[in-house]
């Protein structure tokens, strides 16, 4: 068991102190009268018995609790001696339940994992063509480099044509890249 959620509540107004929780920020409470605590948005929390339970500060140790849920209100009832009464300091409400299944990210559709490859093989070309096409402006390319640079820019075309085939995103024939 893990807890899921805790709300701490202070004892002589009944206000919410903080709250951890899975998405349930608005909690609302009430004191109707000594021993009484109403905590009201709870939604989407586990009610007992599958769940709720509570911990008392220790100047409160001496003092019974009871939990209970009903259309939405989950009530607290304080006893010492028997008889209804405050906590002297305050209450954490929690919620245990078993561990949550891990998070699984759903997979990428092909047309996303498509564009990802392509963009990665045309930053690869980009990255190879940029020397030698520095190289062919300044006059200093020699005739393997403008070789070179020719093939990386027929591979380049060629990727910028992968979106056009027949079966794309689903059967890709990927070009190969120049040795």
């Amino acid at each position: 068991m893990t807890t899921r959620a805790a709300i701490n509540i202070l004892g002589s107004t009944g206000e919410v102190i903080d709250i951890t929780s899975l998405g349930v920020s608005n909690l609302t409470t009430q004191h109707p009268g000594p021993g009484q605590y109403l905590v009201l948005g709870t939604l989407g929390m586990v009610p007992p018995p599958l769940g709720w339970g509570h911990v008392v500060n220790q100047l409160d140790a001496d003092c019974s609790v009871s939990i209970s849920f009903n259309e939405g209100v989950l009530a607290v009832s304080v006893a010492r001696d028997g008889e209804p009464s405050d906590l002297l300091h305050s209450i954490t409400l929690h919620v245990a339940v078993e561990e949550l299944p891990p998070m699984v990210a759903p997979e990428p559709d092909k047309a996303e994992l498509a564009q990802r490859e392509l963009s990665s093989r045309r930053s690869d070309a980009d990255h190879a063509i940029a020397p030698l096409q520095d190289a062919v402006d300044v006059d200093e390319a020699t005739e393997s480099e403008m070789a070179t640079l020719k093939a990386w820019k027929k591979y380049r075309l060629a990727l910028s044509r992968v979106p056009d085939q027949a079966g794309y995103p689903l059967s890709i024939e990927w070009p190969v890249a120049p040795a």
